[in-house]
């Protein structure tokens, strides 16, 4: 997997089923330029998903040894982006504490995030913006606790939230490691200086500003 290449979304976790810790998300969109300048055109992951589809894995934060599940569906001819359903592995801790997290994250109304791994396989000859053809190797659930990833929970208003959101996490049945990783950062922000909090007017900054100064806020709570 030498050079390979990541591309992220977010909020595109749409449906899950508790019942048998099913996911249905969308590993990518068409159509829409993203922060590499690149737009997917549709049809993009057809070959890969027929000709490698027993081959592509569900990964954590793309780490190539941490399994989560398997893809139970990959659609490529739907028409809005990559349609996958992921069966999560409920036997393995890391993959029941990365459900529990999507999960809350979405009962919250905040944004979830998947990553692919990738090669580009084609561009088209006109606009070398658009790919036509991808070699999708992974796609990732993509962890809430780096800083940089964190910013993209876009519903917050507050960094009060994100507080809000790991006390939440700490009453729900997590593995004892992430119940203790919970404990620490919440211990770790009660030491920290209540002037930071950072509250911003809804109307008064641009999306793209807001998770920009979260990510700044959040990044400075959690070195200290």
């Amino acid at each position: 997997m030498d050079n390979i290449l990541f591309k992220q979304i977010s909020h595109e976790v749409k449906n899950l089923d508790e019942s048998i810790y099913e996911i249905e998300a969308y590993a990518n969109v068409y159509g829409n330029e993203d922060s590499d300048g690149d737009i997917s055109a549709k049809g993009s992951f057809k070959r890969t998903v027929n000709n490698n589809g027993k081959r592509i894995r569900v990964l954590k934060d793309h780490n190539s040894t941490i399994m989560l599940g398997v893809p139970k569906m990959i659609d490529a001819e739907d028409e809005y982006g990559l349609r996958t359903i992921t069966q999560f592995n409920d036997k393995k801790e890391v993959a029941r504490d990365m459900y529990s997290d999507i999960k809350l994250m979405k009962d919250n109304g905040l944004n979830a995030e998947l990553s692919i791994g990738y090669w580009v396989m084609a561009r088209d000859s006109k606009n070398s913006n658009i790919i036509t053809e991808y070699k999708l190797m992974e796609y990732s659930f993509l962890s809430s606790w780096a800083s940089n990833e964190l910013a993209l929970v876009t519903d917050m208003k507050s960094v009060g939230g994100f507080i809000n959101l790991l006390t939440s996490m700490y009453d729900l049945p997590h593995s004892d490691p992430r119940l203790k990783s919970i404990e620490d950062t919440l211990k770790s922000l009660e030491k920290a200086d209540p002037t930071e909090i950072v509250t911003l007017p809804e109307d008064s900054i641009s999306s793209e500003e807001l998770i920009k100064t979260l990510d700044q806020t959040i990044e400075k709570w959690l070195q200290k």
